[in-house]
């Protein structure tokens, strides 16, 4: 499944930037070269295009081995960075790995070659049906995955399977506009996380105007 190039930008752009695609390599460059941390609680120690260490055990060696190892300062950033996986983020993790620094070309390239199409075959199995859909559609829901991951069990994920839910009923009725007031529906879960609230909304409503670019008039 392809997506469209306004979504692989999307995510570059909320990820980094605040929804700003064009500021994304300078944001980088001044904020998130080193390790990072959201600060909430579900997050861990983060690098290049929202590449969160607790939540990407499975493909870190992967993902990084070669690049991190070819770093030449310091030498040991791939195994300090694989301490901090499975783990939620402090600040004192950020500290101690405030020296490793890991250039804009191998973020990026991390993030499209490994990490997005894997999220792209995620959202496909969270969603059936969506490949059948226009790729801003596809796109859109792409980065609510990407941002928000595909798992609704649990009782504090009860609004978030809502949501989904109600997005898998428009996809299977190819209804685009359903799928935009799916995505917009995820207010509802983000709400009690007060300190990145206003951020995560912005981004539902660029993921649901995107995916209504693709309604067929």
């Amino acid at each position: 499944m392809e997506i469209s190039r306004e979504a692989v930008e999307l995510i570059i752009a909320w990820e980094i930037a605040g929804g700003d695609y064009s500021a994304a390599r300078s944001v980088y460059d001044r904020r998130y070269t080193h390790p990072h941390w959201p600060g909430n609680a579900a997050s861990g120690l983060t690098i290049g295009v929202g590449y969160d260490l607790r939540h990407q055990t499975e493909h870190y060696e992967r993902d990084w081995k070669s690049r991190l190892s070819a770093i030449q300062k310091p030498k040991d950033a791939y195994d300090r960075l694989r301490g901090y996986l499975g783990k939620s983020g402090t600040n004192a993790a950020v500290e101690k790995t405030s020296d490793i620094a890991i250039p804009w070309a191998d973020a990026l390239a991390v993030y499209r070659i490994d990490v997005l199409p894997r999220f792209i075959t995620s959202t496909e199995n969270t969603f059936p049906g969506v490949e059948g859909m226009h790729p801003h559609v596809r796109g859109a829901l792409t980065s609510l995955v990407y941002n928000c991951g595909p798992g609704t069990k649990g009782d504090d994920k009860i609004l978030k399977k809502q949501a989904f839910d109600a997005i898998r009923v428009a996809v299977a009725d190819k209804n685009v506009r359903g799928v935009a007031d799916g995505i917009l529906a995820m207010k509802l879960y983000h709400e009690p996380n007060t300190r990145v609230r206003e951020g995560l909304y912005r981004r539902r409503e660029a993921e649901a105007a995107l995916a209504l670019q693709g309604e067929v008039r």
